[in-house]
C-alpha cells in the first residue's frame, strides 16, 4: 500500500453517561414532566435508568440522552454528620 491513502473508519463516538448507583436520589426531567426520586435499577452502560418518583407518579424509566436528562442529588448531611465533621461542640456554661 506504499503511496496510497490509507482509508480511515470512523470511530464510533462513545457517550459517557451519569455513574448512578441503586438508592441514589435524583433529579430528573422529561419533557413537561420533572422531579426527584430513587434510583431503583441501572443498565450496565448506565443507559437506561429506573427511578421509583416521589409525588406519587410511581416508577419510571428514562433512556439518558433521549430527550432526558437524569442527575444526582446531593444529600445534606444529618445532624450526626454534621458535629462529627466540625468536632465536638464545647459545653455551655
Amino acid at each position: 500500500m506504499v503511496g496510497e491513502a490509507a482509508t480511515l473508519r470512523p470511530r464510533r463516538k462513545r457517550t459517557r453517561h451519569p455513574r448512578l448507583a441503586v438508592g441514589d436520589r435524583v433529579r430528573f426531567a422529561e419533557g413537561t414532566v420533572a422531579g426527584t426520586g430513587v434510583v431503583d435499577a441501572v443498565t450496565s452502560n448506565y443507559a437506561i435508568i429506573w427511578v421509583w418518583t416521589d409525588d406519587g407518579q410511581g416508577r419510571r424509566m428514562f433512556l439518558q440522552g433521549c430527550g432526558s436528562i437524569v442527575s444526582r442529588l446531593e444529600m445534606e448531611p444529618t445532624a450526626q454528620e454534621s458535629v462529627a465533621q466540625e468536632g465536638p461542640v464545647p459545653a455551655a456554661c
